[in-house]
């Protein structure tokens, strides 16, 4: 293959409980990971998209350490991507949102990390010749700010749990209706792949969390491959971002929507053969919240119970993690193809931070926002946020300047992953 041929290859892999284990809940449809591969000359990237709560970085070490003698495969260069729903089995213990005992998964993390090796092996002895090209629609109605303000400007979380839909006496902020989109294709279009975003939490079946389902991304998902594409989804900037559970099948509603705007975007594409794959890093150190005394923390924990439980089990684990550092870094990673660039942050991003980045972009150019939910990093809410309160703060590891500063740090990456300016990585 000539340096600048472009491959890719694609795989899934089932990680859907057998039905046999499934006596305390319902599986309403499969979950799975994904893995993209994208191949040129020395250079690779591998896409993992998880159906899973988070995917922190012990699971990201643990996929390198298997993958490391990988042939075709740089891995430090795979990029993984959680769906954060509330319908899957979790194995990350220190913070949890899992209602049915048989899913929460402790111990277990070797399987998934096992599974998520086979998965980008399989998507690389798949590559093959491709040719790429990336665009965006706009989807509405599906989403919105939870952090809503009544006339007088007082803030009102709106809870999934008591609203539906977000109530109309409420005014609400920005979200994104960006849907990114990167089209993936073999030579003769025989197999074609569909790598897209959009910031909203999938958590359209709050009412059903305890049982197994994809939520409205595998929904979305689904509709892509009646079609012909295999899609993998990526969050975009969902940190204060819910779904409108409108309908009597919101994930459906949701997941079909989203997926309509996919194929629109994929179907007036034109993919080339000779885009360069580029890569781009840039790493800072951010600020960490001051910590509560380890025992205090660890206290407060067992003496939690009901609903609290889940947020003393996290604050727990941050303290024991953050008790005696100031900082700690964070990596941002680019992947440009021609006039798209895909942007993986970690953590839980706000839709005024992920549209203040995609905005310096500029004109022409597609920034598809990849989020991946991580406890590390938990929710980055803006200074605002972290002064006004709320619940995003009280999950939020990071100081009141962290977000300024990933926000930053990503708008100097887009551009100098566009302008061309920068040593480029790898």
């Amino acid at each position: 293959m000539a340096e600048s041929s472009l491959a890719a290859g694609f795989a899934v892999v089932d990680i859907t409980p057998p039905r046999e284990e499934a006596k305390s809940f319902t599986i309403f449809d499969p979950i799975t990971l994904k893995a993209l591969v994208l191949q040129q000359g020395s250079r690779s990237v591998a896409f993992l998209a998880a159906d899973l709560f988070v995917v922190d970085a012990a699971f990201q070490d643990g996929l390198r350490k298997r993958l490391v003698d990988c042939p075709g495969l740089d891995a430090d260069w795979i990029l993984t991507g959680a769906v954060h729903h509330g319908t899957g089995p979790t194995f990350f213990s220190s913070y949890v949102n899992q209602p049915t005992e048989a899913l929460k998964q402790f111990g277990r993390e070797e399987f998934y990390m096992d599974r998520a090796a086979e998965c980008i092996r399989q998507a690389v002895e798949r590559c093959e010749p491709a040719r790429v090209a990336g665009g965006a629609g706009e989807i509405h109605g599906m989403s919105y700010n939870r952090r809503a303000h009544d006339d007088d400007g007082n803030l009102h979380m709106v809870s999934l749990t008591q609203y539906p839909t977000p109530p109309r006496h409420l005014k609400y902020g920005n979200v994104n209706p960006h849907v990114g989109v990167l089209r993936v294709e073999s030579l003769d279009e025989s197999h074609q792949v569909a790598l897209f975003n959009f910031g909203c939490h999938a958590l359209a079946l709050w009412d059903d969390r305890g049982n197994i389902s994809g939520d409205w991304p595998g929904q979305a998902v689904d509709l892509l491959k009646k079609s012909g594409i295999d899609g993998l989804f990526f969050q975009g900037a969902l940190g204060n971002v819910h779904p409108i559970r409108q309908s009597r099948q919101p994930a459906r509603r949701i997941g079909h929507g989203v997926a309509g705007t996919v194929l629109s975007v994929f179907h007036r594409l034109c993919p080339r053969d000779d885009v360069p794959l580029e890569r781009f890093e840039k790493t800072i150190e951010l600020p960490v919240a001051s910590q509560p005394d380890v025992a205090a923390a660890k206290a407060a924990w067992e003496q939690a119970s009901g609903k609290g439980e889940g947020l003393q089990r996290y604050h727990y684990w941050m303290a024991e993690r953050y008790h005696d550092v100031t900082t700690t870094p964070y990596r941002l990673r680019g992947v440009r193809l021609g006039e798209t660039l895909l942007l993986h942050m970690p953590g839980e991003l706000f839709a005024e931070t992920g549209l203040a980045i995609r905005q310096a972009g500029g004109t022409g150019k597609n920034i598809l926002i990849l989020c991946n939910a991580c406890p590390e990093y938990g929710y980055v809410p803006t200074a605002a946020a972290h002064a006004e309160g709320g619940d995003e703060p009280l999950f939020a590891p990071l100081d009141t300047g962290a977000e300024a500063a990933i926000r930053g740090a990503a708008i100097e990456l887009v551009r100098e992953a566009f302008s061309g300016e920068t040593v480029r990585m790898g």
